[in-house]
């Protein structure tokens, strides 16, 4: 019997069943063009030419690299760089801006740049504009009780830190009998003080242990 590649990316690969790219995008979860494979190679570049400056990690990337198997500090930071990279991007990619953001919530502009200065809804910087994650939105508004959440999570954390914040589940949190995402557990909560310190609870653990 023939070995079937279908679900495997990595084996399809391997066996030149696909390209590097299509095998990349499957893996990554997201649409890899040779534009970002530029910018792959640029990152590989500078890693190389940095080699001998001891690139330093943060304790959790060293943790999940050392659970991974990678124990050689160059390999540890090349893929820390490059996977956040290709993240980052794609969060880039399918966040929302200001102006769409304020059609799919039916209110002004105005109203969401107000907002993003209340914190009451998340947006990070990429370059003079503010994007806004998809994920705090749902079709009709932004995830239940979100004003009351946003303002907990600290400024200073990188967005992909905060996406990944907002999106894991969390034993703490309680969904079903099954652990929720703070998305998840905001949109089936009925936000009551209780519930709000919870998720409160969750961020600062959250924090402290990336830290």
């Amino acid at each position: 019997m023939g070995v079937d590649y279908s679900s495997d990316a990595e084996a399809r690969f391997l066996h030149g069943k696909v390209g590097f790219e299509t095998a990349l995008s499957e893996i990554v979860g997201a649409e890899i063009t040779r534009a970002d494979l530029v910018r792959v190679l640029h990152t590989v570049a500078e890693v190389a030419a940095a080699a001998s400056h001891d690139p330093v990690l943060s304790v959790h990337d060293e943790t999940l690299l050392d659970e991974a198997g990678f124990t050689a500090e160059q390999p540890k930071a090349t893929i820390t760089l490059l996977s956040s990279d290709l993240q980052m991007r794609e969060l880039v990619r399918s966040s929302l801006t200001v102006n769409t953001a304020a059609e799919r919530l039916g209110v002004s502009p105005a109203r969401i740049r107000q907002r993003i200065a209340d914190h009451t809804v998340w947006a990070y910087k990429s370059g003079q504009n503010h994007l806004l994650p998809a994920a705090q939105f749902i079709d009709n508004g932004t995830v239940p009780h979100l004003d009351k959440v946003a303002p907990l999570i600290p400024g200073d954390l990188h967005p992909l830190s905060v996406h990944a914040l907002l999106t894991r589940r969390f034993p703490e949190l309680v969904v079903d009998d099954e652990p929720a995402s703070i998305i998840q557990f905001l949109s089936a909560s009925a936000g009551s003080a209780d519930d709000i310190t919870a998720v409160d609870h969750v961020i600062t653990a959250a924090v402290w242990e990336s830290a």
